[in-house]
């Protein structure tokens, strides 16, 4: 179900998204880091494996500490630097949900 209903889609959505900024010149890269607040090594690399398999993301160190994640993003704007520390779903929207559904 994860992969039809929330993988796929942000899929698609990330592959127009990314070959138009490609286009038009508009990136603006940074890496960024998460708190995804996920308590087991397995829902944490499913996030980043969807992270990293998503076009325009990828998932570039942990933090085994804090089980943060640094993700390097294509289009870093002041919007995400604003809701970076509470809300890591801007970056990489339901997939932290899916991974604690199915890693437990």
């Amino acid at each position: 179900m994860y992969l039809f209903i929330v993988w796929l889609p942000a899929l698609a959505v990330a592959n127009v998204d990314v070959a138009y900024r490609v286009v038009t010149g508009k990136i603006n890269p940074g890496i960024l880091k998460i708190q995804p607040k996920l308590t087991n090594d397995l829902s944490l690399m499913i996030l980043a494996n969807s992270i990293t398999l998503t076009p325009g993301t990828l998932s570039v160190d942990v933090d085994e500490k804090s089980n943060a994640l640094y993700v390097h993003w294509i289009n870093v704007d002041k919007e995400a630097l604003k809701k970076m520390p509470r809300d890591p779903k801007y970056v990489c929207g339901k997939f932290p949900e899916w991974a604690r559904r199915i890693a437990g």
